[in-house]
């Protein structure tokens, strides 16, 4: 990545820029760069913290489940899952791997950096296959940095979001008619489903928590670089921009998914609070009803997961950022 994208721009500057064209194109190189360094940094750096919220997902899900259709919509919550990941291969494949490689290794000359530095003239073998050779490892290599960054996202998210969908159905299920909760406490159920619903609720902010941490950073640098992206597409003309589709599209899409999964993580968390008021906690023992009084306070904080520890991720804020965008489109086209 510094020897083509970074030494390539630098060059490219100093000896063929001409014109803010030019210029524009070759920064949009620059943001190919932080979208992978953002990508393999957070896979390189973040281990641990993965590791750990791995451990909290796993701890949560090895955990007994009260109510049987809690079984069956954990197993339909992992077969989304699955479907999510494979679309997700799916799309970075076509994307990347069907139209970005072919375009970057056949027109060379159209991305405004110099390609292999040093191997000139590369039109000539062999310094056109070890070009061309350099450039798909590249390519290859940034394409699978960038897949799982992605892919570990769209989990890591979208299956937190699904175990307050399942705590939200646990909690409902306790509420029963009397005659049917004096037999579960005569059995002594209530108080144990009480606790176990309790504990994996705590498990699930942790690991919210957790993912805060993890993500912060990365989903901010994110976010600046696919606004930038965005609206350096409102300055280039069509013609132009049609080499980086890829790259815009990639970016509209994460964007997107970022805030869409971060506004389910608060959406499911805020129908678990309002479960647990509606739960049926008016006939339960003054035991219960401490649990649940517990566990109501702790569901009433907002779980908002923030981009730099500023920028919320939910819808809104895609919202809000693309009208900004095209404001900006508006104004410099006019």
């Amino acid at each position: 990545m510094n020897y083509i994208i970074l030494l390539g721009t630098v060059v490219y500057q100093i000896r063929f820029t001409n014109g803010y064209l030019d210029t524009v194109k070759s920064y949009l190189n620059i943001l190919v760069f932080m979208v992978v360094f953002n990508s393999w940094r957070w896979l390189w750096f973040e281990r641990k913290g993965l590791r750990k919220v791995l451990e909290l997902i796993k701890k949560n899900n090895d955990m007994p489940m009260q109510f049987d259709r809690s079984t069956e919509k954990c197993k339909r919550i992992f077969k989304y899952l699955k479907s999510i990941v494979l679309i997700c291969y799916t799309l970075h494949f076509i994307n990347e791997v069907l139209i970005y490689l072919p375009k970057r290794l056949a027109e060379t000359d159209e991305f405004s950096v110099v390609s292999c530095v040093g191997l000139e003239p590369i039109s000539e073998s062999p310094n056109k296959e070890i070009c061309k050779t350099l450039l798909t490892i590249q390519l290859c290599g940034a394409i699978v940095v960038v897949v799982s960054y992605d892919v570990t996202f769209l989990f890591l998210f979208g299956y937190t979001a699904s175990m307050f969908s399942i705590l939200k159905e646990e909690i409902m299920s306790l509420d029963v008619r009397d005659e049917d909760m004096e037999r579960q406490e005569a059995a002594g159920t209530v108080e144990n489903r009480v606790k176990n619903i309790v504990n994996r609720h705590s498990l699930t902010l942790h690991t919210v928590e957790n993912i805060q941490n993890i993500y912060n950073f990365s989903i901010g640098v994110s976010f600046g670089e696919d606004a930038i992206t965005m609206c350096l597409f409102f300055v280039m003309p069509l013609s132009v921009s049609l080499n980086f589709i890829p790259l815009l599209i990639h970016d509209f899409l994460t964007f997107f998914l970022y805030c869409y999964q971060g506004q389910k993580i608060t959406t499911a968390a805020e129908h678990f609070e309002m479960a647990v008021y509606s739960c049926g906690w008016e006939n339960f023992d003054v035991k219960e009803q401490k649990i649940i009084l517990t566990m109501l306070i702790q569901s009433q904080r907002p779980v908002i997961i923030n981009a730099a520890s500023v920028v919320p991720i939910c819808i809104y804020t895609f919202a809000c950022t693309m009208q900004s965008i095209y404001k900006f489109g508006a104004a410099f086209k006019s």
